[in-house]
């Protein structure tokens, strides 16, 4: 592990900011902060990586630290990681790839925070994004997880061809129509009911960068399930919600952006959906199974039989 040498907390104790408590957590006028741990797994990141880490080192009013780790980059990933000299940023490599869940399980298990937020290693943070979702935690102690709004941005031709018509026409009419039916507090069932609205088939949560999630729950420790690459993080969201609810906050919280060489780019083709499809959707008739209505059953049955229909047509089987 490496780590940078100037104790920035510290500086922000001197300049009154704020300061250490007696326990040696950080406090705001006089109240203690929750820790964010923002984990920031990378492959490859070299082209974006500075500007996601500058934006998280700039997040205010709340007490966090930075875990970089790094899953066997060809690039100059860890060198540019290694430039910043902060102690609130740890940089971990590894000899071996892991592939993207299994470095997502590593990312999170260097947390000591009481709070997770995976965070995209070509996202870009607002000031505030720590300091809001851990409030909304802190205010909200059954609440497993919390979320914000975000913005989307094409670094290049490549990714709007491919994912353009889905970002920018068809996933915000879903999401306009999801934060309608919404409140601050959203409970298990609300969220099932508006998950159904679309089979389980829609991240309406959206990506690990705008999303803060609690690393005592269970799902923690079972970890992202590393049969999936597209839809891993709506997987695990579904583990958060099936039991308890989340919260949300309408502020937009950053940007998340799409490139050629990013995941969401790769992981466009129709096959790697409809196969991934196909798993969710027997988790969730498994996870669910005691909640959900007949007709919700019969929806999902129905659509499972359609998907796999879709697989063998494609497939040739």
């Amino acid at each position: 592990m490496r780590q940078g040498t100037r104790d920035v907390l510290n500086d922000c104790q001197e300049n009154g900011r704020f300061g250490r408590g007696y326990v040696g957590r950080a406090q705001l006028g006089g109240a203690v902060l929750s820790l964010v741990s923002f984990c920031v797994p990378t492959w490859n990141a070299a082209d974006h990586l500075e500007r996601s880490i500058r934006s998280l080192l700039a997040q205010r009013n709340v007490d966090f630290e930075i875990h970089v780790c790094d899953d066997a980059s060809q690039d100059a990933t860890l060198r540019i990681a290694d430039r910043f000299r902060d102690a609130r940023l740890h940089v971990h490599s590894s000899k071996g790839r892991l592939g993207l869940a299994g470095n997502w399980n590593r990312a999170v298990s260097f947390a000591t925070g009481d709070y997770v937020c995976l965070f995209g290693q070509d996202d870009v943070a607002s000031p505030d994004l720590g300091a809001t979702l851990s409030r909304l935690l802190d205010a909200h102690p059954d609440a497993s997880l919390a979320f914000g709004r975000r913005s989307f941005d094409f670094d290049d031709e490549a990714s709007r061809e491919a994912l353009g018509y889905f970002f920018e026409v068809l996933y915000p009419g879903i999401l306009d129509e999801f934060y309608a039916a919404i409140d601050v507090v959203i409970p298990s069932d609300v969220m099932r009911t508006q998950a159904m609205r679309h089979a389980f088939e829609i991240n309406l949560i959206g990506e690990p960068s705008f999303v803060l999630f609690r690393r005592d729950h269970p799902a923690v420790a079972a970890g992202f399930d590393t049969a999936m690459k597209q839809m891993v993080d709506w997987e695990f969201y579904t583990r958060l919600f099936a039991n308890s609810p989340i919260v949300q906050t309408e502020t937009n919280l950053g940007t998340y952006r799409l490139h050629a060489s990013g995941a969401s780019t790769g992981n466009a083709a129709q096959e790697t959906h409809w196969a991934e499809y196909d798993h969710l959707l027997t988790l969730v008739e498994r996870r669910f199974a005691e909640v959900l209505t007949t007709d919700e059953r019969e929806q999902l049955a129905d659509r499972h039989r359609e998907i796999r229909r879709l697989r063998s047509e494609h497939t040739g089987g």
